[in-house]
């Protein structure tokens, strides 16, 4: 193999690196479960499969587009820094950092109590006398890569994904869902910036 052919797989080899530590970071984590209330997982991967968190959607480029801002600077370490201070801030635990990969993990436990979801459960257990387990907990997970953007070494791309496991009063896993709320990546990478004192801009 010659060396440009050598060169041109390694950014291949990088970008799938990252994505295979977030990929395992999310079935890891599905396996972990919450640290509330003992081991909650033994049988996760029978209920649901973390796979699913992953799985791209039909208007996969437009959730691409939420996900992911240019910076123009080329001071990686720096964004990874920041990151980490606000994932730190809005309550998560940092579960993995990879600074030769740009890549930034964390997670954080959550109530998931809904009254809606209690208030039909309890009418249902009224009429019916059946008892129907409701939402109880969450775990929240944060994935942040940063990279260099393609055919600009001057500029950085980053990207955050966050997602949750949920689990309900019968201790099993009731959802495993990627989170595309705009407001959510909106204020993040609002806050990104005023940390970095630089102004995204939108793929």
């Amino acid at each position: 193999m010659t060396m440009i052919k050598r060169l041109e797989i390694l950014p291949t080899i990088h970008q799938a690196s990252k994505f295979l530590l977030i990929f395992f970071f999310c079935v890891a984590t599905s396996w972990a479960g919450p640290n509330i209330g003992g081991n909650k997982s033994e049988k996760i991967q029978d209920e649901m499969e973390a796979a699913d968190v992953l799985k791209l959607s039909s208007d996969s480029m437009n959730l691409r587009q939420m996900q992911t801002r240019k910076y123009e600077t080329n001071d990686q370490q720096k964004i990874l820094q920041s990151a980490v201070g606000l994932l730190q801030d809005d309550g998560f635990t940092i579960q993995e950092i990879q600074s030769d990969l740009g890549i930034v993990l964390g997670s954080k436990n959550r109530e998931a109590v809904e009254t809606g979801q209690v208030a039909g459960a309890i009418i249902v257990a009224v009429i019916f006398g059946v008892s129907i387990p409701v939402d109880k907990e969450q775990l929240m997970n944060a994935s942040i890569a940063v990279s260099e953007a393609p055919s600009d070494p001057n500029s950085t791309i980053v990207r955050v994904t966050f997602s949750r496991l949920v689990w309900n009063t019968a201790n099993a896993i009731s959802k495993a869902e990627r989170l595309e709320e705009p407001e959510m990546y909106q204020q993040f990478f609002s806050r990104l910036s005023k940390s970095l004192f630089l102004t995204e801009q939108q793929l």
